[in-house]
């Protein structure tokens, strides 16, 4: 076969191969994932409305909840904010619920001094958006 024959043939087969974005089982779109954000749609994909937005954030993205930066001032944990308000440490991810999330996101420190101002802490900020009805 000479190497002319096989690159076509090659390319063929890998994009033969390729996923078209869709399962071929069930036939549903996968939710797009972003690395600072969690959508309510993504929380409902992975099953995790059953949860606290701690576990469904521990299940979809387990490195926000880790210590970021050295903590001279404040903690090296995220804050956490619930519609714009300050509302405690990670644990407090523990009283809501799954189901009520709209969306979340993840600011580093950078992002977090901007939107926030020096209470965005050393940890980051994860800002949790709640449904309304």
């Amino acid at each position: 076969m000479s190497v002319r024959l096989f690159y076509p043939i090659a390319i063929a087969a890998i994009l033969g191969c390729a996923s078209s974005g869709t399962s071929p089982i069930s036939n549903t779109v996968r939710v797009p994932r972003t690395p600072n954000y969690i959508t309510g749609e993504e929380i409902v994909a992975s099953n995790a409305t059953e949860m606290t937005a701690y576990d469904a954030i521990a299940r979809l993205r387990p490195n926000w909840l880790a210590a970021h930066g050295r903590a001279t001032q404040g903690s090296e944990y995220p804050m956490v904010y619930v519609d714009g308000q300050q509302y405690g440490s990670a644990e407090s991810l523990r009283n809501i619920q799954a189901f009520h999330v709209a969306d979340i996101r993840y600011y580093d420190i950078t992002q977090a001094g901007a939107r926030f101002g020096v209470q965005g802490g050393t940890g980051g900020v994860i800002e949790v958006r709640i449904r309304t009805r």
